[in-house]
């Protein structure tokens, strides 16, 4: 029988973190849920939460380049919180995956499902980091590795 590591996703915002998960094929990715990051004493922590309840062993991060590839200050903040999220998910192994468009992606395909409002807002960081991990899915021929 073969098994496969179950892979996570996570789309860093300044107000939002996106989480989703891989199927445990490994083959799709499912939006999982959303991190508010105001009002939230310790988000790495809560999102490291997330991931060691879910058994994830390999997280996607989604990586904010700039249009013409370079990196700044979402970048920046994006090491700063895998600096902190090492700290409680010691085991993990974290790759970056450029999430240029993404969001707008996600918000694009919820536009079609016709959701508005604060569900709208809430549902497109967890979609964000979906499409982060089907990226990365269908890059590694979806061996779930």
């Amino acid at each position: 029988m073969v098994t496969h590591q179950r892979i996570a996703a996570i789309d860093i915002g300044t107000v939002r973190i996106g989480v989703a998960v891989s199927s445990l094929e490994g083959k799709i990715a499912l939006p999982l849920t959303t991190v508010q990051v105001s009002g939230c004493d310790d988000p790495p922590r809560a999102v490291a939460e997330v991931l060691l309840r879910e058994g994830v062993s390999l997280v996607v991060v989604g990586w904010p380049l700039a249009l013409d590839g370079s990196q700044g200050a979402a970048t920046r903040r994006t090491k700063q919180f895998l600096k902190a999220i090492r700290v409680h998910c010691p085991n993990m192994k974290f790759i970056a995956q450029d999430e240029r468009f993404s969001s707008s992606q996600a918000e694009s395909a919820l536009a079609e499902l016709q959701t508005k409002g604060s569900k709208k807002k809430t549902l497109v960081d967890s979609m964000a980091a979906a499409l982060i991990l089907q990226t990365y899915l269908e890059q590694c021929g979806n061996k779930g590795t």
